[in-house]
């Protein structure tokens, strides 16, 4: 039987987020605080280890891929701390690459949980409250996890599920809207320059930091790009990387053009 959800019943909790985008911080803590709980951002595994030592958590929301120390190699230094309840804080996977075989490599690392990027609202709300044991039975949202819908508003990107996270709170779409332009042309012009040393790898790692926010606001076209440059295999790279870096230059140009005209800084 499905149950409504309570936003609002999680009571006075404290989450740390380690993720080193920009667009995923703001979203995950936007709602988050939403619910009346505290945020922390960490922005590398490093910082993640050293706020659990330091700080208080009730849990932390784990990036898998970020520079300095990555979610998993943090996550196995937190289950060795010597205080015991730190080391059992619950860990969730965040993770916008999900792949078969993952599920038992985030266990073995010491994860309780994970959830893929993008997510809505009530899929995070539901992975944050069953890990907080909040309930005795687990929480079922009436919506599904995730919703891969096409946009249909005759554009290339489509705001609506982003629209409804916010509460009507424009001025909170506009702001993520600016950080996502703000991130993608970054995003690219590294990739340029990382292309033009033939550095494929650190190619495919900017890729998949677009994929997660390019999924967040529904611009499917770009993300279907990205997880393309990610799925290559090095020995393709050399052949096929070049030219689709040139289609989501070409692809980001207009989407961010239009994004841009609707949402004017």
């Amino acid at each position: 039987m499905l149950q409504e959800i309570n936003y609002r019943s999680l009571g006075k909790r404290k989450i740390l987020v380690a993720e080193d985008t920009s667009v995923n911080q703001f979203l995950v803590r936007r709602i988050i605080e939403g619910w009346g709980l505290e945020v922390d951002i960490a922005n590398n595994g490093q910082e993640a280890l050293s706020m659990v030592q330091e700080g208080e958590y009730d849990l932390v929301l784990m990036d898998i891929q970020m520079p300095v120390m990555d979610g998993i190699e943090a996550t196995r230094h937190i289950r060795q701390l010597p205080q015991s309840g730190k080391a059992a804080i619950p860990i969730v996977a965040l993770t916008a690459n999900f792949l078969k075989g993952d599920r038992e490599k985030y266990r073995a690392a010491g994860m309780n949980d994970f959830l893929p990027k993008p997510f809505n609202e009530s899929a995070l709300f539901v992975v944050v409250s069953n890990n907080l044991q909040q309930q005795g039975v687990p929480i079922k949202p009436k919506q599904p996890l995730r919703e891969e819908l096409k946009p249909d508003n005759g554009k290339l990107y489509d705001l609506g599920s982003l629209r409804g996270m916010s509460g009507g709170d424009e001025s909170f779409v506009n702001k993520l809207v600016q950080l996502y332009i703000t991130l993608s042309s970054e995003s690219l012009l590294l990739m340029k320059e990382e292309l033009k040393k033939e550095r494929y790898a650190e190619v495919s790692k900017l890729a998949h930091k677009m994929k997660a926010p390019a999924g967040t606001m529904r611009i499917h076209s770009v993300k279907k790009i990205v997880c393309s440059i990610v799925a290559l295999m090095p020995e393709e790279a050399e052949r096929k990387m070049p030219g689709l870096v040139d289609q989501l230059e070409k692809e980001m140009d207009l989407c961010l053009g239009l994004l841009k005209k609707e949402f004017p800084d």
